[in-house]
Parts: C-alpha cells; sequence; structure tokens
C-alpha cells in the first residue's frame, strides 16, 4: 500500500525536527571527558617513581658533572674573599655564590636590575642539571646525593625507594617553590616530575626569595649598612680568617673523601652502573 503524500511529508518533518534538538547526553559526556582529563594529569603527577635503566652515555653525564664543578668552585672563591668583594665587587660576589648571606649583603648595594638579573641566573644556573642527575638515575643518584646531603634520605629514604610513596612525591611541590636548590631538584628529578612543572615552581620560587631578601634588606638598612661597614674596615683580617676556614673545610672533605667537589669527581661512576 502506498502512504499518502501528506503523511510522508508529516513523518519527514518529525524526523527533521528529531535531529536538530540538541543531543542531551552530549553535555554530561563532555563534564566526563574533563573529568577524566584531570584524573590523567593528577595520575601523572603522583604517580610513583621508577628508577632509570636506560644507559646514558658517559660524556654526557660528564658535560653536566664540568660546569656544576665550576660551580662549587666560585662557592669557595666567594666563601674565602667575600670580605674583600663586598665593598668593592658586591655583583661579583653575587655571581660567584647567590646564599642567603649573600643576598641579603649584596641588596642595598646594587640596583633591582643587577641584583634580580645576576642573582635569578646563579640561582637558578645548577638546579635544571640536578634535576637531570636525578631524571636519569633515579634512585642510584639519590644514594649518591645522600653522601653530599644527608637530609635527601628524610623524604626519599635509605634506598631511594620511598619516592614511590605518592605522599612522599606530593611533599616535592611545595619544596620546589620554597627551597629551590640543588638536592630538592635532584629529588624532583629522580620522581620524574614533568619538567615544565619542575621550572616553573624553580623560577616563582627563587624569584620569591629574592623578593624576601630585597624586602629584608630595605627593613634592616642600617644593620647591615653597619655589617658592611666593619667587614671593609677589618676585611683583611675576616679574608685571612675566611681563607683558613674554607682551606680546613676543603682539606677535611678531601680526606674524608666526602663533599660535593669530591662527589662530582665521582659523578661518572653512576654512567657506568646504568
Amino acid at each position: 500500500m502506498t502512504d499518502d503524500p501528506d503523511v510522508s511529508r508529516r513523518r519527514e518533518a518529525r524526523h527533521d525536527e528529531h535531529d536538530e534538538t540538541p543531543d542531551e547526553t552530549e553535555a554530561p559526556r563532555s563534564h566526563h571527558g574533563v573529568a577524566e582529563a584531570i584524573d590523567e594529569i593528577i595520575d601523572e603527577l603522583t604517580s610513583p617513581a621508577e628508577d632509570v635503566t636506560v644507559p646514558h652515555p658517559r660524556w654526557q653525564t660528564i658535560a653536566v658533572a664540568i660546569p656544576l664543578m665550576g660551580v662549587v668552585v666560585a662557592g669557595y672563591i666567594a666563601g674565602a674573599f667575600w670580605a674583600k668583594l663586598l665593598p668593592s665587587h658586591p655583583l661579583l660576589l653575587l655571581a660567584l655564590s647567590p646564599i642567603n648571606r649573600y643576598l641579603l649583603l649584596t641588596t642595598n648595594e646594587l640596583d633591582w636590575y643587577s641584583y634580580f638579573s645576576v642573582g635569578m641566573l646563579r640561582h637558578l644556573f645548577p638546579d635544571p642539571l640536578f634535576y637531570l642527575i636525578g631524571f636519569w638515575y633515579g634512585r642510584r643518584a639519590i644514594l649518591w646525593a645522600a653522601k653530599s646531603y644527608p637530609s635527601i634520605t628524610r623524604i626519599a629514604g635509605e634506598d631511594g625507594t620511598a619516592l614511590r610513596d605518592p605522599s612522599r612525591r606530593k611533599i616535592l611541590y611545595p619544596l620546589a617553590f620554597l627551597l629551590p636548590n640543588n638536592w630538592v631538584s635532584l629529588l624532583i628529578g629522580a620522581s620524574h616530575m614533568p619538567f615544565r612543572i619542575f621550572i616553573s615552581l624553580n623560577i616563582a620560587g627563587t624569584l620569591f626569595r629574592l623578593l624576601i631578601c630585597r624586602w629584608l634588606g630595605s627593613i634592616f638598612a642600617g644593620e647591615i649598612r653597619d655589617i658592611a661597614d666593619w667587614v671593609e674596615k677589618y676585611s683583611t683580617w675576616v679574608t685571612v680568617a675566611s681563607v683558613i676556614v674554607v682551606g680546613i673545610g676543603i682539606a677535611i672533605q678531601v680526606r674524608r673523601g666526602s663533599g660535593e667537589l669530591t662527589n662530582l669527581t665521582h659523578l661518572d661512576e653512576l654512567a657506568d652502573k646504568s
């Protein structure tokens, strides 16, 4: 039997209206997709750290170790001659070592641009290198670094496996901001935190530290000026004492086979174990 043309037209109209009606299930699906994406990001950030087993060329490790040795030597020079550098070359002192003491002593001697540009670059320079060491060698890097930074074991455990605990890994995020330093960078690398997140927290934390030191420097400008004047007045004696202290410290480290510089000379052994 042939359908009435009017009936066929009404059926087609109803079919078109149904097609034009929005799918009520699309919105829930869309929200469900967003939730899944968020869950994947959280899983990526808190998934257990795995020890690196992929071998890395020996030259790669040496290429990281050489600039880090330069950083350590620069710190020794700053520690020995800071009393002479502070009154005459404060920017050089900051470039050699951006520790909090020098950040405070030099802040009122430098303009904003010099202070923040040199302070930021010098402070940030070694952190990505330590991140790479941790990322490449995982648990072995933690055991190596624990010789110079024993406090690492409080977070990573004696054998470095505690980072597999998500609750331990979450601690690294505030640490990356509040303590942007060498051993924290290595731990973050060993935990396989994405580099973009690490470097963002590292830069923000370093900038925050410099801002705090700049602010404290303005509040205690008179006291800092008095200390700087005293150091300048007795700079020769302070320098002699500083050289002796640094020399004794290096001698003890060499004798014990410990310390940052000694450990860096053995960094290539991590590549041999890969």
